[in-house]
């Protein structure tokens, strides 16, 4: 046998001298190594053929070919040991490294970013006695936005006022002088004039909102520190003052709690903050499922989106009780979700979506990304109807987050949809995308749009309505199977402009639809006992 080396590989020639019927034939074949043993049979018969040999030899090379294989395959490994130590060991080091990488018990900790640090001082201060005076302090912060906002409406209006009476007095002269010229020009220096305020303020509220920012967050951490390391600290002295017996005078803590800035609810009626005295309501709670039944709240409102999503009746003083609930909250797996339909453009300039944006702009936003942001960063290449995004709010009530869903509303009025348009079908994945993402209250239009036209009959806004309820219902007896939260609340939003009477028919269709649950009646007799109730569904 002839050992035979070639580069890297290692060549390797097998010779075998095969005797079938008196006959022997003898062969030198060169094979390349390590060699796959499962190959040996393929192998054999590609020699053979090779060699126009009979298969009458088969068995023979095939046995001869086996064990020269595992000889040859065993000397190469073995070189291999002996020649590159190093490389084995630096493969070991390797597969060592992916390991730990993979292996969750070995993974270092991740790294805390300052978003993370804030979300849980707040989130700790929130449910402290420091509640009410982390309130205080956005609410003091947020007048400052406030009057800036005061301060540029005045400044606009009286910019109007002044451009209207010049305006007027240009185009008295030019009727006279039989000219549009001055007009003209007039219009465009007003136009310059109004644009220029307008961005100069845009830029100092937009620079007093990061500062605020800043400084909030700051003064967050630096609280939770200094409170929680005081307490821990207070409570290991007084440990230890029991231990020895020595009484010593208890440390204040270097932030403590103003009871003057409590939270003050009176006797007075408390109400939702967007209700007006026109605000319509109804609710029901109800059972869905076919063995595990599941309660929710369902309830039926007529307001704006903006209204139900604005706090109201708050002064520097009188934090509302909406605001309270909504900052403790925050950082849970309570959340509450809205949708708000909007064209393809999702514009900040545009609808609804333009409402959103001015109202988010009235206060400083201390927790996330502004609005324009959000909707810039996560907008993909094109929209289609059925399509939403999503973007995170700390300063709206009623809502943490907000669900962008993309439609034609023109032609989303004219027709009479069916349970598979995209839109209902983008319903469908914001109710599973809330399921998944810890928001328990969500709010829907309950006729898929937010402002009653010419179109909308009480005939239309039935057939729309039921439509809306039947495949919320299905979808909600689906959430068992997606996983993640239980909803606990569904709320549909009716236009603020509906009639009292359209109202009242939409609501009564609730409890049919959705079959709501009954009290037991026992009645008993002195013969039997019956039992009397009506099944949910």
């Amino acid at each position: 046998m002839e050992e035979i080396q070639h580069s890297s590989e290692n060549v390797r020639t097998f010779e075998a001298e095969l005797l079938s019927k008196g006959k022997t034939v003898k062969l030198e074949v060169p094979i390349i190594f390590p060699f796959e043993e499962t190959r040996v049979h393929e192998y054999t018969l590609l020699v053979l053929s090779s060699f126009g040999l009979s298969e009458v030899y088969a068995v023979d090379l095939e046995s001869k070919l086996q064990s020269f294989v595992e000889q040859e395959n065993y000397k190469v490994i073995s070189d291999i040991a002996e020649t590159d130590e190093e490389a084995i060991e630096q493969n070991i080091k390797e597969w060592e490294k992916s390991f730990k990488e993979e292996t969750l018990q070995f993974n270092p900790p991740e790294v805390v970013g300052d978003d993370e640090v804030f979300a849980e001082a707040y989130h700790s201060l929130v449910h402290s006695p420091m509640l009410a005076t982390l309130l205080r302090k956005e609410s003091a912060l947020n007048s400052a936005i406030k009057e800036m906002h005061r301060l540029k409406n005045s400044e606009l209006e009286g910019l109007n006022e002044r451009q209207n009476q010049e305006m007027t007095a240009a185009i008295s002269m030019a009727s006279q002088n039989n000219t549009t010229t001055d007009v003209n020009t007039l219009a465009t220096i007003h136009f310059d004039e109004a644009h220029l305020v307008q961005t100069r303020w845009e830029s100092l509220i937009e620079n007093e909102n990061a500062k605020q920012k800043r400084e909030f967050r700051d003064w967050v951490v630096k609280t939770y520190q200094d409170y929680f390391l005081e307490a821990e600290e207070q409570q290991n002295n007084t440990t230890s003052s029991s231990c020895t017996g020595n009484k010593r005078n208890k440390k204040k803590y270097s932030v403590r709690f103003d009871e003057t800035l409590m939270i003050s609810y009176g006797d007075e009626d408390i109400k939702e903050p967007h209700r007006e005295d026109s605000y319509l309501e109804e609710s029901f709670t109800i059972h869905l499922g076919s063995q595990m039944k599941q309660t929710y709240n369902i309830r039926l409102m007529s307001c704006h989106p903006m209204d139900f999503l604005r706090f109201k009746n708050e002064s520097s003083r009188e934090l509302s009780p909406q605001r309270l609930q909504m900052a403790i909250s925050l950082y849970s797996t309570d959340l509450s979700g809205v949708v708000l339909l909007t064209d393809q453009e999702t514009s900040i300039y545009k609808g609804v979506t333009r409402e959103l944006y001015e109202l988010t702009q009235q206060t400083t936003e201390f927790h996330f990304d502004r609005l324009e942001s959000q909707l810039q960063d996560g907008r993909p290449a094109e929209l289609k109807p059925g399509d939403f995004l999503v973007t995170r709010h700390s300063n709206l009530n009623s809502a943490h987050v907000v669900f962008h869903l993309v439609c034609n509303q023109q032609s989303l009025n004219r027709l009479d949809i069916n349970s598979r348009h995209p839109v209902i079908l983008g319903l469908r994945n914001i109710l599973k995308t809330a399921c998944l993402y810890d928001i328990t209250t969500i709010t829907i239009p309950a006729l898929l749009a937010h402002e009653m036209v010419d179109i909308m009959n009480p005939s239309w806004c039935s057939r729309r309505a039921e439509l809306v309820y039947k495949c919320v219902k299905g979808f909600m007896i689906e959430m068992s199977s997606w996983g993640g939260s239980d909803m606990k609340n569904v709320q549909f939003l009716a236009p603020q402009d509906i009639s009292e009477d359209v109202f009242n028919n939409l609501a009564s269709m609730l409890p049919n639809i959705f079959r709501v649950s009954n009290p037991l009646r026992l009645s008993t007799s002195s013969s039997s006992h019956s039992l009397q109730h009506q099944s949910s569904n």
